[in-house]
């Protein structure tokens, strides 16, 4: 009995080593989106929790997320994600679209930075970690798909876009948030391995017999 148990640990660890017994990704899910698809509003809504100067620099115009205006440091306007479940999922990608408004120059940028919950207040810069650092003088709009993986893989987190401008007309337009991650399924244990570990434990016994004899 003990040997065979032995051989059982044996033969699991081997699988596990080789993934037979790990967890295995299946395709990508959406596990939180916002396309800001809302009346125009003087507040984001949908849980997200909002850095301004007056209460119409972040809001929701023409189904797009504004970040508009200028603060004395950094962020100059932000807004941050309600709490993102991505507990079981792995490959967490953050995919959305923005553009410039109109008087914006070369120099002024947008951020996407992320944080485990509890997040940090939204003006600690630093304990956010970025992932996307982006600018235009012009107002084509732009698509951006980053991972935050291995981080944020089976975590609660939240996200936060802030702009970093020079003046207080401007700013950047968000639009068509979507985060999704690979949903990690056990993969049950091959029927054949506690076959192949009863039959190494009789070749097992049959062997000491033949020695005893």
């Amino acid at each position: 009995m003990i040997y065979m148990n032995k051989l059982v640990k044996s033969l699991a660890a081997f699988a596990v080593a080789n993934g037979l017994l790990a967890g295995a990704a299946s395709a990508a899910s959406v596990i939180f989106e916002d396309d800001f698809n809302r009346a125009n509003n003087t507040s984001v809504g949908n849980g997200w929790t909002e850095l301004e100067d007056d209460n119409n620099d972040v809001r929701i115009i023409s189904n797009q997320l504004r970040l508009r205006d200028f603060l004395p440091g950094n962020p100059d306007a932000a807004a941050a994600s309600a709490v993102i479940d991505a507990t079981g999922y792995t490959n967490i990608t953050v995919s959305f679209d923005w553009r410039s408004l109109d008087p914006n120059e070369s120099s002024d940028d947008l951020f996407l930075v992320w944080a485990l919950d509890p997040r940090p207040a939204l003006t600690n810069e630093g304990a956010w970690t970025e992932v996307f650092q982006g600018g235009s003088g012009g107002t084509n709009t732009f698509s951006e798909s980053v991972s935050i993986s291995p981080g944020a893989d089976n975590s609660m987190f939240n996200l936060m876009f802030w702009s970093d401008v020079g003046t207080g007309s401007e700013g950047f337009l968000i639009d068509n948030l979507v985060v999704t991650g690979d949903l990690i399924s056990p993969v049950p244990v091959p029927a054949s391995l506690p076959l192949l570990a009863a039959a190494f434990a009789g070749f097992g016994v049959m062997r000491r017999r033949k020695n005893k004899s």
